[in-house]
């Protein structure tokens, strides 16, 4: 089993060496680590289980011969997308907003089907609505090696979150083995070492979301022969490019990138009915609507920057193996889309309101706790410090908000045109 003790102590000498932000430099950090067929951490729930099941598998970067990075693998698995929406309930007056970035982020169990068929795998999928059939289940998958399981994020007793957050975390573990003697399971949840949980509170969390099903998946027995990494990368640039183009029928005005000129215009023009400025009054909307803008894009599996460094890392593994240098200038150019991202999220709590600049510590320093398997109470402290400080009147005037979003708006349309160029160019080197 990988050793990553040592992490949480790489990642802060490295931030304190580079000025890097806590989800870069553990980004980076993590990146290195390519020993270990038990368990790995990463940045992405969906390019972590795949790298899990593929090495458990013997599945080796042709090149290398050695397990594939989650760079490669994200790459190859469609990389990034896009995902953004506003929402507003009149009755209970509640605004949210969210933020993804990683290709097909709507389906998990599309997006492991798709990239496992370019190793030619078929998975097997469990699926039940009953908890002793998900009990069955599991003991069932485990018994081929390790397992993906679909859960309630706020079912996990290790991420401390309240329980009214149940039944709307929609998440993804990777299960590696079970004692069914001591009623306890081991699984990878991105954390820098495998969670020992009660196998009750892990079926509970499972069962919570209804339409997952209590849903697994697995691959059975070992993969031979793996493509050409030409065509491998191939493949997931065109699984990126396609999904932007032509994301499910339901969602596709929310995940194209014109989306973002949406969101630009809703920052800056006061007269649109979903505005910020009515849908994100100041308040515990204003509050939900910053943090999660915040929290989109450096935490939730994002690896920092709304996967755009991700990306640029897959372009730059890719160009040096399969010797394309136009790889390496569009690698540099999603490293830059990744910093102006991360820029985006550090202004919408400005430095310059203590309460704001507090939030954001604490939103890093939650992230950071919560991958290195921290104490739960630890966790809900952090939880709990986060609520207290959201709490009396909002330190921003009507004002001030304005400015904040004459702040704001302008880097959401930097960001858009500079996501359609690199897109066109992403577009016009697929072979």
């Amino acid at each position: 089993m990988t050793a990553h003790k040592n992490l949480k102590k790489l990642v802060r000498t490295r931030m304190e060496k580079t000025g890097e932000r806590y989800a870069a430099a553990r980004r980076k950090v993590i990146g290195a680590e390519t020993d270990g067929n038990s368990h790995f951490t990463g940045s992405n729930a969906g390019s972590t289980a795949l790298r899990v099941l593929l090495t458990h598998a013997g599945v080796r970067n042709p090149k290398t011969n050695a397990p594939f990075s989650e760079a490669m693998l994200f790459g190859i698995a469609g990389g990034i997308g896009i995902g953004q929406f506003s929402f507003y309930y009149e009755k209970a007056d509640m605004a949210s907003f969210f933020l993804a970035g990683r290709h097909n982020w709507y389906s998990e169990l599309d997006y492991l089907r798709e990239a496992l068929g370019s190793f030619s795998i078929e998975p097997q999928v469990w699926e039940t609505a009953g908890a002793k059939g998900a009990a069955e289940n599991l003991k069932a998958a485990v018994a081929l090696g390790p397992v993906v399981a679909w859960v309630d994020a706020a079912g996990l007793p290790h991420r401390g979150m309240a329980l009214s957050a149940g039944g709307m975390m929609y998440h993804i573990i990777t299960v590696y083995d079970v004692d069914t003697e001591q009623n306890t399971a081991r699984i990878g949840d991105l954390t820098d070492e495998p969670i020992t949980i009660v196998i009750d509170d892990l079926t509970k969390a499972r069962m919570r979301i209804k339409k997952d099903k209590s849903r697994l998946l697995a691959i059975s027995g070992p993969v031979t022969k793996v493509k050409p990494l030409p065509e491998l990368v191939n493949e997931g640039l065109r699984r990126c490019v396609d999904g932007l183009l032509k994301p499910p029928g339901p969602m596709k005005s929310n995940c194209k990138l014109d989306s973002l000129l949406r969101w630009h215009e809703r920052m800056s023009n006061v007269g649109d009915k979903e505005s910020w400025a009515r849908l994100f009054k100041p308040g515990p909307n204003l509050w939900r609507g910053l943090t999660w803008i915040v929290t989109s894009i450096e935490f939730y599996g994002t690896g920092g920057g709304l996967c755009r460094p991700l990306f640029a890392e897959f372009l730059q593994e890719a160009a040096n193996a399969v010797g394309r240098p136009e790889l390496q200038e569009m690698s540099e150019v999603y490293a830059d889309l990744g910093r102006l991202w991360s820029d985006l999220a550090d202004a919408a709590l400005p430095d310059s309101v203590p309460v704001m600049r507090e939030v954001k510590q604490q939103l890093a320093l939650r992230s950071e706790l919560t991958h290195t398997g921290a104490d739960p109470a630890e966790v809900r402290a952090v939880w709990a410090t986060l609520s207290e400080l959201q709490k009396g009147p909002f330190p921003l005037s009507e004002d001030e908000y304005a400015e904040l979003r004459g702040e704001l708006a302008p880097r959401i349309k930097r960001l858009y045109e500079g996501e359609k160029a690199a897109f066109e160019r992403l577009r016009g080197m697929i072979s």
